[in-house]
């Protein structure tokens, strides 16, 4: 075989073999990533404010935030549809894990008025969140005229508790044993208030307490209780 007729074939030999190449299937690492469909919705009385409500595609195993704002009137119950990865369906604030199509809608509640008495005052809210109180202002407890977004109210011997829609609580009045501390409680679906003590029922059913407790009226660490959602 001459040099020339070597070169030929081999050059046949590499266009043949870069044309299979070329024509190859892709791998497994080329193939497209799986994506997923997530519709949001809600009821009446609030809206999902992350990612919004409409139908959003993510790849698989992606890790959405969810946040449900409630309107002025009302507040958040609970997530309801394909909840099969979602993190908490009590909590507002939450995630959903994409591995499949989901379709999820955040349920919104109207506030029903409360009304609550203590020793020397009487606290209320009304239809629109706002607190009112009456009685009694020693040390401050009908302090409630800048109250807002209000769900529940709880009066104590000489102290209010006014739980908001976002699971945060306000308070006023005395603060002798410290029952006035709930800055850092969060997630709160229930309160109430005893002579110098405070309780709170959280959404995951445990319960929070503060104040006097010569008697062991705090001791509730251990308690499991119904505060009418259901737990993450």
């Amino acid at each position: 075989m001459t040099r020339r007729v070597f070169l030929i074939l081999l050059a046949l030999a590499l266009a043949l073999s870069a044309g299979l190449v070329a024509c190859a299937p892709p791998s497994e690492e080329e193939e497209e990533e799986e994506t997923y469909d997530l519709t949001i919705t809600s009821t009446a009385g609030g809206s999902v404010s992350n990612p919004g409500e409409d139908t959003f595609t993510y790849d698989e195993g992606a890790v959405v935030n969810l946040v449900a704002t409630p309107d002025a009137g009302y507040q958040f119950a609970r997530w309801t549809g394909d909840l099969e990865t979602v993190a908490c369906v009590a909590d507002s604030t939450t995630a959903i894990n994409m591995n499949g199509d989901y379709s999820i809608t955040a349920n919104f509640v109207k506030y029903t008025p409360t009304i609550a008495a203590g020793e020397w005052h009487t606290v209320g809210v009304e239809l629109d969140g706002t607190a009112v109180a009456t009685g009694w202002n020693g040390d401050g407890r009908c302090d409630v005229e800048d109250w807002t977004d209000i769900v529940q109210v709880a009066a104590g011997y000489q102290h209010t508790m006014g739980l908001k829609s976002d699971g945060t609580l306000v308070a006023t009045g005395d603060n002798s044993y410290e029952q006035l501390n709930v800055s850092g409680w969060t997630d709160i679906r229930q309160v109430a208030a005893g002579l110098d003590h405070t309780l709170g029922v959280k959404s995951d059913h445990s319960v929070v307490a503060t104040g006097r407790n010569d008697s062991g009226q705090c001791n509730v660490s251990d308690w499991i209780l119904d505060c009418g959602v259901p737990p993450c």
